[in-house]
């Protein structure tokens, strides 16, 4: 399997990005912020009940990138605030410009 770090938080894989996000539940707006850091905190309106925040960012991220919600799992930290979650079908570089980030990659 190939692995390409673009930031800390965004690694291609073989089968498309994944992502590592801090999330912090119960916010006003669901919301995703890229951090100078190169980390990813991601603001989401639903309480961390029963799935519901888990539920609102595959949701959130499927219409923020445009994918299918099939593509867009939580691999890890379901009943964590650090989870990461893998998008099908999408490299990082293409995830970090629907974020609307300018990236540039050297190769």
């Amino acid at each position: 399997m190939t692995v390409r770090a673009l930031t800390q938080s965004v690694i291609s894989t073989q089968d498309g990005v994944r992502i590592i996000i801090h999330t912090v539940p119960n916010a006003k707006e669901t919301a995703i912020i890229l951090e100078p850091d190169g980390n990813i905190m991601m603001r989401v309106h639903a309480p961390p009940v029963k799935g519901k925040a888990n539920r609102e960012i595959v949701k959130w991220l499927s219409k923020k990138l445009r994918r299918p919600s099939s593509q867009i799992r939580i691999v890890a930290g379901t009943r964590s605030n650090l989870k990461t979650v893998e998008i099908g079908g999408m490299d990082g570089k293409s995830f970090l410009e629907a974020l609307g980030q300018k990236v540039e990659v050297s190769s």
